[in-house]
């Protein structure tokens, strides 16, 4: 059983002085290179994202980042300039040890391409350098489609008959004799499709027929036929004053659900769709995710305004969205359950034309009436609002800073869920505080820690066997030199010995 025990603990600690030594081996400064898709098609979006990190807080980093300009096209990215085969970009870091820079390309020709860094540096109290990485992608050509239908399709003035179905292609619609004037809407269900409409909107009296036609990208062609009908009856002039479907009050303001956004800059991962509002097809802007279903209304000014429709599809509400150079954020709800992690309090920011809820470092109370004294530190960040924010599909916190007017992913500004919240002062709080290379230093410590408490129970008991070995050896030896006799042994033992002189005294 002592033997078992001490292999064990043996073997305990070597495993633990090995872990704490790659522990303390550990470096992660570096450059990688990630794809949005590493197989894309010709005309297809892809994301390089460039991740630096070091085994400091950084405040600065720098980079290029080399492709071929026949495979790839450069789109944009935040603080990047270039093209034509490279891009640069220097990057400001907010003290973490890790920037992610996401770079948007488009590729143009089928090949294989290697998207490489070089170059690669970051600044804390000096300039360091940083290896660089490489990473191969292969654009395929894109299969054409022989998708001809469309998406949606509606009418300025009258309503279609039948309901609109992409595998209908023969409508009728009638308006009153005072519409002079009648645009067909209509949306290809393929981004790669081309849509033709005959015609000029201007009614005549009578039939009016108006055809749509849809080409795939592979050729294949279809044909919609709409006959609107305009009426020579005066009775009918009556009805057209009433509002129409896609027409809606807000705050008591007239505004039009728009059918057609063609022309409208959509948020980054949006694409057109349609969709019903008071049976009538009008378009709508939907992300990728499924996540916001946007509706463009026109006011009397003729200003579009992107709005949420309500559950109960009633109500609209102005979309809180924020444009900085060519992306578009929208401001979310925090997630219920979470909140800002302890050294932060909730507050408003404006930002857009918004009051937008935020969060900003912690004023510290100096006096029992409830004074508020912002330290020097936190004066240095006075200026900085943590929001939570909706981008090209992904949740995250942004630090806004409103001296700049600039928006700004900050994966280092986690919620905590309000029943699990790191109480301050504690080891957890000032452990969770550490960056990454002191976490691993204090985890090599811990482990360090165990391998030593384990060498040194097993020098106790082999200490305590040796004793007790020695322990039985004298033991063994006293008791098998005694010898115990069954005789009694006499009361006087003087009186039974004989008188040397013969005589008894």
């Amino acid at each position: 059983m002592k033997k078992t025990l001490i292999r064990f603990i043996t073997v305990i600690a070597a495993v633990s002085v090995a872990v704490s030594c790659l522990l303390f081996d550990v470096s992660a400064a570096g450059t990688t290179i990630s794809f949005s898709s590493s197989k894309p098609s010709v005309n297809d979006s892809v994301t390089v994202t460039v991740t630096v990190s070091a085994d400091e807080n950084m405040y600065g980093t720098s980079f290029s980042v080399n492709y071929n300009p026949d495979v790839l096209r450069f789109e944009s990215g935040d603080n990047a300039t270039g093209g034509a085969g490279v891009v640069n970009v220097v990057y400001s870091v907010s003290g973490k040890t890790k920037q992610s820079c996401p770079l948007k390309f488009t590729a143009i020709a089928s090949g294989s391409c290697t998207v490489s860094v070089a170059d690669a540096m970051y600044a804390s109290d000096k300039e360091n350098a940083l290896s660089g990485s490489s990473a191969t992608l292969a654009v395929a050509d894109a299969a054409k489609s022989d998708n001809a239908n469309l998406k949606s399709l509606s009418l300025s003035a009258g309503t279609l008959s039948p309901k609109f179905s992409a595998n209908k292609t023969s409508y009728t619609a009638k308006v009153a004799k005072n519409v002079t004037e009648c645009k067909v809407f209509a949306t290809v269900a393929d981004s790669g499709a081309k849509v033709e409409v005959s015609g000029t909107s201007a009614l005549n009296e009578g039939k009016n027929v108006r055809t749509v036609t849809v080409t795939a990208p592979s050729g294949a062609q279809k044909v919609y036929t709409i006959t609107i009908t305009r009426s020579d009856e005066e009775t009918e002039e009556s009805s057209q004053t009433e509002s129409q479907p896609n027409e809606t009050v807000i705050d008591g303001a007239p505004y039009t659900v728009l059918t057609d956004i063609s022309g409208i800059a959509l948020p980054n991962g949006f694409s057109a769709e349609s969709a019903d509002f008071n049976g009538v097809q009008v378009a709508v802007a939907k992300d990728d995710s499924g996540y916001y279903t946007v509706y463009y209304l026109k006011g009397a000014d003729d200003v579009c305004i992107p709005y949420l429709l309500s559950d109960d599809g009633k109500t609209f509400e102005k979309l809180k969205y924020a444009v900085f150079g060519e992306n578009t954020y929208i401001f979310a709800d925090i997630p219920e359950g979470y909140k800002a992690p302890s050294g932060y309090y909730e507050t408003t920011v404006d930002i857009g034309g918004f009051n937008i809820k935020a969060f900003t470092v912690t004023s510290t109370d100096t006096s029992s009436a409830g004074g508020l004294n912002v330290s020097a530190e936190d004066a240095d960040y006075s200026d900085f609002y943590y929001v939570y924010c909706f981008f090209n599909g992904n949740f995250s916190m942004y630090r806004y800073d409103s001296a700049e007017n600039v928006l700004q992913r900050d994966p280092g500004f986690k919620l905590v869920k309000e029943d699990l919240e790191i109480k301050p002062g504690g080891f957890a709080s000032r452990f969770a505080s550490l960056t990454a290379n002191a976490k691993i230093v204090v985890i090599g410590l811990a482990v360090a820690a165990i391998a030593a408490l384990a060498l040194i129970v097993l020098l106790i008991i082999k200490l305590v066997r040796g004793n007790d070995t020695e322990d039985d050896e004298v033991f063994t030896s006293d008791f098998d030199d005694v010898a115990i006799s069954d005789e009694e042994e006499p009361e006087d033992a003087e009186a039974e010995e004989p008188n040397p002189y013969g005589e008894k005294l």
